[in-house]
Parts: structure tokens; sequence; C-alpha cells
């Protein structure tokens, strides 16, 4: 019997770096890389990680509650920490019903109208708060959430989506029935606010960055210690995971960036959480530059001084204390 393992790899990992060039096309990020899982503190992270015995908790049997006090909360924080930026975002009810209408008006789409297509999305888009877009509430399997964007025609051409405007069309909350759901919808209110400022982000890798901080933030209110014990272990995964593709020869930017995403987004929150008042509001007037689109991400990360080291320490020490 014959197995061409090699060849199984390779057309994964051309897949792979395909999709990553998509997403990076899509959202303006011009690079995709780090040296931190080569460093002792990364093997440090690993290490505890892998040795941790906690079983993954699935439902923590939190009480039902409604939709509306989910989106209210979820409301109310994004706004306290936002303060009176302009939080409106580029808006499309449906990208097939663009696509429909264009189609009416200047004929089926093909390289020569990419141009003209762009101009009809950008003409028809409205503004809207971020915190007023449509919620479609899923009953599924598990538990996620995501803000949904506008890719018309399922173009990937990289050329056309570097010049496309980064469009929402709502966000998906799936199994968010608890206080959980808060975060969740915290977690993608934040990168439908942060994606509005196409490039704002130079590497994939810090894509998550924003919106797991958030995340974290909203713990300080509701379940602190359940809304981290989750990350952890959804960052467990993503680490065993890495480990698994570097064994086998795969890679995958998106469960790296995570990784990478992850440590920052607790180095941010560890900052933000023992900081004074002014050293918060310090915090929140840095990372709102971002979200205005005046300050790239990475140069807020390093005026707040967040690495992946020290973020690897904050989360052993967590792990230590919460995954017993």
């Amino acid at each position: 019997m014959f197995f061409d393992n090699e060849e199984n790899v390779k057309e994964e990992n051309m897949d792979s770096l395909k999709q990553t060039n998509i997403n990076m096309a899509i959202f303006g990020y011009t690079k995709c890389e780090t040296d931190f899982f080569e460093t002792k503190s990364y093997e440090m992270l690993m290490l505890d990680m892998i040795k941790n015995k906690k079983e993954f908790i699935y439902n923590y049997n939190l009480p039902f509650i409604p939709t509306k006090i989910i989106k209210d909360e979820a409301k109310k924080l994004l706004i306290e920490q936002t303060k009176d930026i302009n939080r409106k975002v580029l808006y499309l009810e449906s990208d097939d019903k663009v696509i429909y209408d264009f189609i009416s008006e200047y004929g089926d789409i093909d390289e020569s109208k990419y141009e003209e297509l762009i101009k009809y999305i950008k003409k028809k888009a409205r503004k809207k708060e971020v915190t007023n877009l449509p919620i479609n509430w899923v009953i599924d399997t598990q538990r996620n959430g995501h803000s949904k964007i506008v890719v018309p025609c399922e173009i990937y051409e990289e050329e056309f989506l570097r010049k496309l405007p980064i469009i929402s069309t709502g966000i998906n909350m799936i199994n968010q029935n608890d206080e959980i759901g808060i975060s969740v919808l915290i977690h993608e209110m934040t990168h439908a606010l942060t994606d509005k400022n196409k490039g704002i982000i130079e590497n994939y890798l810090n894509h998550e960055v924003l919106s797991i901080y958030m995340e974290l933030i909203s713990s300080l209110d509701f379940e602190e210690e359940i809304l981290i014990k989750q990350r952890l272990q959804y960052l467990k995964n993503n680490i065993i995971e890495k480990l698994s593709n570097n064994y086998n020869g795969y890679i995958n930017n998106l469960n790296d960036a995570y990784i990478i995403s992850s440590l920052k987004a607790f180095n941010l929150f560890e900052k933000y959480k023992n900081a004074s008042n002014n050293g918060r509001d310090s915090i929140q007037r840095e990372i709102n530059k971002t979200f205005s689109g005046e300050q790239m991400l990475e140069d807020t990360l390093e005026k707040l001084n967040i690495t992946e080291e020290e973020g690897s320490l904050n989360i052993r020490n967590h792990i230590k204390k919460l995954l017993k």
C-alpha cells in the first residue's frame, strides 16, 4: 500500500497559506510573523499547559438570561470602554442583495467590473452604530459567535479584496443564552469596530488581541473566574494543536494568531485590571486611538509595553490558580 502523506501535507499547507493571503487582503494586514514560538517563555507555557490535567468544561450551567439583557449589557460595557469615539461602522443589510442590484444595473460580474462593483458597494453601504448591528441568534451544537462581513460573490482575488472596504452585515450568536454571551457579543462588536479601519492592524497574528482583551474586560463585571478559565481552555487547545501541527508538518496561521493574540490580550488585561483609575483611563485612550483609526494596533501595544513574554507569565499564573 502506498501512502503519500507528504503530498497531502503540501496541499493542505498551500490551501492554508492561500487562506492566510486572502485574510490579509481582506483586512489589510501586511505581515504574518513572530519569533516568540522559538523562545524559552513559550516552551515553559506550553509545558504548563500540557502537564495540566484539567478536563475541558463545555457547560458551566449558568442561568439563562434574555437576549435583550445580553445585548444591553454588551452595549453598555462597550460604550464605557470606548467613551465618546465614533463607533459607527459601514453596514449593509445583505451582501447578496447588493450583488443582485448591481447585476440588474450593470450585468454579470467579471474582472472588468470590479472597480465599478467596489464603488457601488461603497455607495450602498450606510453607517450604523456598532452596538446596533443586527444580531442573528442561532441554536446549534456548540457555542460560538462571529461578525459577518461583505465579500461579494465569493470573489477571492487578492487585488480586489485589498481595495474592498470592510462592511459589516451583522453578528451571529450561536448558543449564547447566559452571561458568557455578553463577553462573546463584546468580542464580536470589537471585531466590527476594529475592522472598520482597514489596515489598522499590521500583523495578522495580532488580529484577535483587542477582541479577546475586551472579552476579558467584560469578565470584571460578569463571571470573571469562569470567563478566564474558558479562555485558558481555548488557548490550551490552540497550543496542543500547534504542537501537533509542528510534528506533522502542517501550517496553520489562524491557530497561531489565537495564541499570539491571547498572550498579548492577557498582558493588556492584567495591566488594566491592576492599574489605578488614571492608569485605566490612559490605557483606554491609547486603545481608542486604534479604534478611531488614528494609531496602528502595534504602536498602541508598544506604548503600553505589551509583550508575549509578559502575557505568558500572566497566563501561567492563571493556570496555577484556575486550572487545578
